[in-house]
């Protein structure tokens, strides 16, 4: 019973030591899923289209255990002022390991439904974030990829796919 006990409470703080672990006061969870353990395709330059086909210009696999989460801004917001909230919340010593802004970011539909397989995230492509973070915090290695953006019938979205690595 005591081992089942520590069991316990070594998950809980894990799951509660996650980076980003929390919902700007402006925003309500619209979707979330995970864990869920798989080979991640982690998107490190934007979407392009090369001989008729959609490509990420720059991007590598990570085996890792995936959580995900939407969230819907509330009306009289926007995805850029949740963005930023998100980013002021992000870990000392966190590492930037690409972002882009607007069309420098290529199709917000590519990232909607091929990243993150959210058809609801589709939006003006001039009115999108990207960034991926690496954050390594008490033994754990996590990449952080935040998305925002803002959707033709004046809805605001922000994405996060929090990916904490796995051991090979």
């Amino acid at each position: 019973m005591r081992l089942l006990a520590t069991v316990l409470l070594l998950v809980s703080l894990t799951v509660a030591a996650a980076p980003l672990d929390a919902t700007w006061r402006y925003a309500e969870v619209f979707n979330e899923s995970g864990p869920e353990t798989l080979d991640y395709l982690l998107g490190l330059g934007a979407y392009q289209k090369i001989h008729s086909r959609w490509r990420l210009a720059n991007s590598e696999v990570v085996r890792g255990e995936l959580t995900r989460v939407t969230w819907q801004v509330q009306e009289g917001f926007t995805a850029d002022e949740g963005y930023d909230w998100y980013l002021e919340q992000l870990p000392e010593g966190a590492e930037l390991l690409f972002e882009c802004r607007g069309r420098a970011c290529g199709s917000s539909a590519q990232w909607a439904n091929r990243s993150f397989e959210q058809r609801i995230l589709y939006g003006h492509d001039d009115r999108q974030r990207y960034s991926v973070w690496r954050v390594e915090d008490a033994g754990n290695i996590w990449t952080l990829v935040l998305y925002g953006v803002d959707r033709a019938n004046r809805r605001h979205f922000i994405h996060l796919d929090r990916l904490r690595h796995l051991s090979e």
